[in-house]
């Protein structure tokens, strides 16, 4: 009998999970009950996701476990069917980025007829720009950990924007 032992990369993937699911229920805190509902929901899924990194081997041929699979594309309709929880929809780039090393993209601008609300999401999108290049580049996987938290700091803040602009 062989016991399953997850990669570095498996292991570092499951800690982003984990990182982002901290994040997730930070922001209940201040949400409404709503895009509270909705935090929690994305925090149990990625528990999930950490937990499949651990527990599974991985039969796709991303290295990701199906049932870490099925769970982020949870996740990420969840944060699609919300998105005043400063979850972009495609958030899951960040943990599965461990094993892939894709490049991370950003969210389009987001169409503002207020100049300074474009202006402003503008700035925010290239700082979210120049966190996924260090992200990218991060030496230690603590150091990623710690760039994810500047990185949905920055999503927040442009979910803030588009709400501001939605009245």
């Amino acid at each position: 009998m062989t016991i399953f032992e997850p990669t570095e990369p498996a292991r570092a993937a499951a800690a982003r999970a984990a990182v982002l699911a901290d994040i997730a229920r930070r922001h209940t805190l201040v949400a409404s009950a709503w895009e509270g509902r909705a935090l929690l929901i994305i925090a149990d899924l990625l528990d999930t996701v950490a937990l499949s990194f651990y527990e599974e081997e991985p039969t796709r041929p991303d290295g990701i476990p199906d049932s870490a699979w099925l769970a982020l594309a949870d996740a990420e309709t969840a944060a699609a069917d919300a998105p005043r929880t400063g979850f972009p929809e495609q958030f899951g780039q960040y943990v599965t980025h461990a094993l892939d090393r894709r490049p991370l993209t950003v969210p389009a601008c987001l169409d503002f007829t207020a100049c300074t609300l474009a202006d402003d999401d503008a700035q925010l999108a290239a700082a979210l720009e120049t966190l996924h290049g260090h992200l990218a580049a991060a030496a230690t996987e603590a150091v990623a950990q710690a760039l994810l938290e500047a990185v949905f700091t920055l999503h927040d803040k442009r979910a803030h924007l588009a709400q501001l602009a939605r009245g």
